[in-house]
């Protein structure tokens, strides 16, 4: 009997560990996200291209 209830701790403390990793996992990409958006310079792509004609080949 003594058995089953060691397994059922383990059981609880790796979910749990796996729970708390997901917390984190979620805040930080969260915190990423949002600190991005907060700073998005607004670059066009179509301004890094050059406006002068080449001459055809």
């Amino acid at each position: 009997m003594e058995n089953s209830r060691l397994d059922d701790t383990k059981l609880l403390a790796i979910i749990g560990l796996l729970v708390s990793v997901l917390i984190v996992v979620s805040v930080l990409f969260g915190l990423a996200y949002f600190y991005d958006v907060k700073h998005n310079s607004g670059v066009d792509a179509g301004s890094c291209y050059s406006r002068s004609k080449h001459p055809s080949l």
